[in-house]
């Protein structure tokens, strides 16, 4: 998957407060190819596009939200953050841990049967307003077919960055095979729960 240039350069200039012609002047193009960048006409020729990343690396113009993916990078978890605004759902930030495992190459798509329990998780999860502020938190589990640990207890929280783009912040806690289990067992392998739901939103 290719870096969206779009959404990327339309977050920063945002978060640094500028007009598309001083945020042109600050990375050395015109207004005219900002704007053929943010709407998905163009993308940056190699040298540019690192003047852009490194406005959005240094901490001086970094977002909370950005130092948000620094710190799932960093965590000792296994925890990812999957976009979930769009169609096609993306991994967009992993820990080591979920990079050595799932994704060894960012952004990543949740492609695969081992995947199918979060997919139907997105699905469920957009179905009932995620990416609109209406759940504060849910829970599934998932299981991957992998040992040590092969099942998860998956938590999914709604994050949302300054370009109104709506993410889930996914954590995976390891659980037994037999909780795994009865789980399925009761509820099927798919069922997700909804434990909060925001009060003025239903």
């Amino acid at each position: 998957m290719q870096m969206d240039w779009a959404k990327t350069v339309r977050s920063i200039r945002q978060r640094l407060r500028l007009k598309q012609g001083a945020f042109a002047e600050l990375v050395g193009l015109s207004q005219t190819s900002i704007s053929r960048i943010e709407s998905g006409l163009a993308v940056p020729a190699p040298d540019v596009g690192e003047a852009i990343l490194k406005l959005r690396s240094n901490p001086k113009t970094r977002s909370v939200f950005d130092d948000f993916l620094a710190s799932i990078e960093h965590s000792p978890y296994v925890c990812f953050l999957l976009q979930m605004d769009n169609e096609t759902l993306s991994v967009e930030a992993a820990s080591q841990k979920a990079r050595n495992r799932y994704f060894p190459s960012l952004p990543a798509s949740l492609d695969g049967s081992a995947f199918t329990a979060l997919q139907r998780h997105s699905e469920e999860l957009l179905e009932h307003g995620f990416a609109e502020g209406r759940i504060e938190c849910a829970i599934g589990v998932w299981g991957d077919g992998r040992e040590d640990p092969g099942y998860w207890r998956a938590l999914y929280t709604p994050m949302r960055d300054g370009a109104e783009t709506w993410y889930g912040y996914v954590t995976l806690i390891a659980i037994e095979g037999a909780d795994f289990d009865a789980h399925v067992e009761e509820k099927g392998p798919y069922f997700l729960d909804i434990i909060s739901y925001r009060l003025d939103q239903q």
